[in-house]
């Protein structure tokens, strides 16, 4: 499906980034990782094949630095998949932490606007998809989770400007919204969520698995698949839009 194809994944060392790359690379497509913890990053790209680059997407200069690697590399961006996030506190409004907050939205706004004003050149050049990953706390926020839910929400609304503007260059831009997906980021909240209302971080995780019709919660994969449709020509006529990949959570 994306044969020939080049792709910028952020947050690709592991995960629903991880997991993207592999099946990108898998259709074809030869991918250039970024994250901050290098030596995830560097193994998954021996791994298929990829070019990894340490990146903080807070920095300017450094995403600036990640799409001349991409234009060195393979001379060409076809795809740009922000995955790239961070969970945020765990705690009510009145006792939030500013800091905390800041950087929150540094890593998930900040950091998505920044990759796309940077790979636009490039993906001017031929067009192209970009695809943000989001989370289900644009539908179901929780109580405590006002930064990550609010980053979040930021991250939809961005997707669907930079679709207007973008669209009359031939470069769509959509939103994949995850339900509670298998990853290390969401062991970390379930954990914090269990130590805030005294559970067991299992009773945690059987009431996210009670609230699907699937009666499972999702796997990296199965995000991968969305982004993957999203990203191939498949969806050629889709852009602007939230696509929800949550087991069917109620």
């Amino acid at each position: 499906m994306l044969k020939g194809k080049v792709a910028v994944v952020t947050g690709a060392g592991t995960g629903i980034g991880a997991a993207i790359v592999r099946l990108f690379a898998q259709q074809g497509c030869r991918v250039v990782l970024a994250g901050r913890r290098r030596e995830p990053l560097e193994a998954i790209a021996r791994e298929v094949d990829g070019i990894a680059v340490s990146t903080d997407v807070r920095s300017e200069a450094q995403v600036v630095r990640l799409f001349q690697a991409c234009d060195r590399g393979f001379g060409r961006l076809d795809i740009l998949v922000n995955n790239a996030g961070t969970g945020g506190p765990t705690v009510p409004i009145e006792a939030e932490d500013m800091t905390a907050w800041d950087d929150t939205f540094a890593v998930n706004v900040r950091g998505v606007a920044l990759c796309i004003k940077h790979a636009v050149p490039l993906l001017k050049r031929q067009g192209g998809a970009i695809v943000n990953i989001a989370s289900d706390a644009v539908l179901r926020p929780k109580a405590q989770r006002a930064a990550y839910a609010a980053s979040k929400c930021a991250v939809v609304g961005l997707t669907q400007v930079v679709a207007q503007e973008l669209g009359p260059v031939n470069i769509r831009v959509n939103t994949v919204v995850p339900g509670a997906t298998r990853t290390e980021m969401l062991m970390e909240i379930f954990k914090a969520r269990a130590l805030q209302y005294g559970l067991s971080e299992e009773a945690v995780m059987q009431q996210a698995v009670q609230g699907t019709a699937l009666g499972r919660i999702a796997e990296p994969e199965d995000i991968a698949a969305a982004a993957l449709f999203l990203a191939a020509d498949a969806s050629r006529a889709i852009t602007g839009t939230v696509l929800v990949a949550d087991a069917g959570r109620r």
